[in-house]
């Protein structure tokens, strides 16, 4: 599955927004399309990204009015990228490197999508709580492992899923009760 092209998975439609926008219109637009990442153009030329860790940073952690600022003032300039008909391995590998969670797709240079950690996600069935395989019905049967899967695609054990309460990718709501492990059941302990 590693050898997976990035381009057959990556997102195609990208948001973008002008770099003299404001961060307000840049959020709303955000929220509305429920994405965490708009690419910022200049005369339709990519130039950066904004992210919603850009947002919390550089808005709200220093008080900047959101409405005066402009997403050319906080973006990322040269967003990391990557050509479309490289291996899965390899974007994986970089945004490990590089300690991102997106980056753009390009073909010859010109953008034609974006990569995500959550596209990663949704190629595996792995628990992001504990870490391990969320065996399937299709290959176990009645063996399979009951999920629970976030809105925004993140999947987890359903007894993860009480022990985790909050996506731990998104923030969202997963469970409503919760459950307290004990330590050793957990990656970290």
């Amino acid at each position: 599955m590693l050898d997976v092209k990035v381009g057959d998975i990556a997102k195609k439609k990208l948001v973008t927004i002008e770099e003299e926008a404001s961060v307000t219109s840049a959020t709303k637009m955000m929220a509305e399309l429920n994405v965490g990442s708009v690419i910022v153009v200049k005369d339709k030329r990519p130039v950066g990204i904004v992210t919603e860790r850009d947002l919390v940073r550089k808005i709200l952690a220093q008080g900047r009015d959101p409405n005066s600022t402009t997403v050319g003032q906080i973006m990322t300039l040269h967003p990391i990228s990557i050509e479309e008909d490289r291996a899965l391995h390899e974007a994986i590998d970089l945004m490990g490197r590089k300690k991102i969670r997106r980056m753009l797709v390009t073909k010859d240079g010109e953008m034609t999508g974006i990569f995500t950690q959550r596209d990663i996600l949704g190629l595996s069935r792995i628990c992001l709580y504990c870490g391990k395989e969320i065996k399937s019905f299709v290959e176990y049967g009645k063996n399979a492992d009951r999920y629970v899967e976030c809105e925004c695609g993140s999947r987890y054990h359903t007894r993860c899923a009480h022990n985790v309460v909050h996506c731990l990718d998104c923030s969202r709501t997963v469970v409503a009760d919760v459950t307290y492990p004990d330590p050793a059941d957990t990656m970290s302990g």
